[in-house]
């Protein structure tokens, strides 16, 4: 199983899945056009993971690292059904680590990400960033 990677534009993220640390980032800005296509590569290589190495109880741990500068709403209703996901995968005893980051000056996107954590019933780690200039 290789890794993903997606590159990030304007109005889309970066995604790395390193299959090798069983880590998935998410970094700057998502508000694309049509959130559920853009992110149909993401589930398909999640479920895979599922099928491959979760199953297989090859792993024992995922990170996710959620490291947004903005994301709009479309991309909000995606985002609480990849941690559905997440919470199934759980399930089948692999630990899961959330990593929320926000810029200390961005309460909306720290409200957010508790909302999220709490609607889900998973534990996030909460990480401020410096403020940026």
């Amino acid at each position: 199983m290789n890794s993903l990677k997606i590159e990030g534009t304007t109005f889309t993220p970066e995604i790395n899945f390193d299959i090798d640390n069983n880590t998935l980032s998410f970094l700057k800005v998502s508000k694309p056009a049509n959130a559920i296509e853009f992110y149909q590569p993401v589930f398909e290589f999640l479920d895979n993971f599922e099928k491959e190495k979760v199953k297989a109880k090859v792993v024992n741990q995922l990170i996710v690292d959620f490291n947004f500068d903005y994301f709009n709403t479309a991309t909000a209703k995606v985002l609480y059904e990849l941690l559905a996901k997440f919470k199934r995968i759980k399930k089948q005893g692999v630990d899961i680590i959330i990593k929320w980051f926000y810029h200390e000056e961005d309460e909306d996107l720290l409200e957010e990400g508790q909302m999220m954590a709490e609607a889900v019933g998973l534990d996030f780690k909460f990480i401020t960033l410096p403020e940026s200039n």
